[in-house]
């Protein structure tokens, strides 16, 4: 017999609460699928059993349309049991429906709870998930840290997350998902295998006063022409930005949603000022951003686009949106 391992298959990066509806539905057809890829994952693998950790869904509120994409994933394949161990919160989103497949076991990690069949015994005491795999010794799942790991092997290991869950988890981290294999009196051993489908890639880009919007966006294409569609693109924007020029980090993840599969941006930029030319200026415009550049509560990209914005405005010219 054999016995997937696998934490945090949600999809990582992003809180979808604020997404739009185009972004959205792209970001559920590949939750969906990634689903289905781990189900798919344990019969390449002959495994009768997937046991999951940690979170599903990595937001505070959740569609029916989310919840049944999982349900149709576990029902791929009837003859996979899998055991989900999840966190009171996302425990309660799920267990309510009427409708939850024969095949798929919900149990609250920070609540006792029992499982038999005739294959395994399980239990779950003060937050460990003791696990008897026929007649071997039981094995002990808890959470460490971070990380959920397996005890009562000849080796400690920590369960991988089948995806990272956001750009600072992907930096050299190993993520896939754990076979354990037992027959009636013998534990096999745990074995790691790496299968992680999207590429996570941040891309710092510096700019000069010299450089308008337009000249921004192009430099932004240029360094990603070389990047694959599913990926997971950060891009942080630094350096001295024109005076009153607007970078809407917004705008520019819309132009890029197209040829990306999820971006984020950052403007760190400073906006280039030389603070002495309006030092004896007496004009509403000087005195709006003398004050704006005396504002402590502010923070520098707030006081840009405050200062471009006002600026602009006071000019009689239409606030750029990017």
């Amino acid at each position: 017999m054999k016995m997937l391992f696998c934490a945090d298959v949600r999809l990582g990066a992003v809180c979808t609460e604020n997404l739009d509806i185009i972004v959205s539905h792209k970001w559920q057809a590949a939750r969906n699928q990634k689903l289905i890829d781990l189900i798919d994952k344990a019969a390449q693998n002959n495994a009768s059993y997937v046991a999951l950790f940690g979170q599903f869904f990595g937001q505070s509120r959740i569609s029916e349309s989310v919840i049944d994409g999982l349900f149709q994933a576990v029902k791929e394949d009837s003859a996979i049991q899998t055991l989900a161990f999840l966190s009171i919160e996302e425990y309660k989103r799920i267990s309510y429906r009427n409708d939850i497949p024969k095949n798929l076991q919900l149990f609250c990690i920070q609540a006792k709870d029992s499982f038999v069949d005739d294959n395994i015994a399980m239990r779950i005491d003060k937050g460990v998930v003791e696990l008897q795999l026929a007649d071997n010794d039981a094995i002990a799942i808890k959470r460490i840290g971070e990380k959920y790991t397996i005890s009562g092997l000849p080796e400690e290991y920590d369960i991988p997350s089948f995806e990272p869950v956001g750009f600072d988890d992907a930096q050299n981290i190993d993520c896939g998902y754990g076979i354990l294999e037992w027959s009636d009196e013998n534990l096999g051993q745990y074995v790691f295998k790496a299968d992680q489908h999207y590429a996570y890639k941040s891309i710092d880009l510096r700019i000069s006063p010299e450089d308008d919007q337009k000249e921004i966006l192009r430099k932004i294409n240029h360094a990603i022409k070389n990047v694959d569609y599913d990926t997971f693109l950060r891009i942080s924007i630094s350096g001295r930005s024109a005076f009153a020029l607007t970078i809407n980090g917004d705008a520019l993840e819309k132009q890029l949603q197209n040829r990306i599969f999820f971006v984020e941006t950052y403007d760190n930029t400073v906006m280039d000022i030389d603070e002495g030319a309006f030092e004896n200026d007496i004009s509403l415009r000087s005195e709006f951003v003398r004050l704006a550049l005396q504002d402590d509560s502010l923070s520098e990209s707030e006081r840009n686009r405050l200062i471009s914005c006002g600026w602009n405005a006071l000019n009689g010219k239409e606030v750029s949106e990017g």
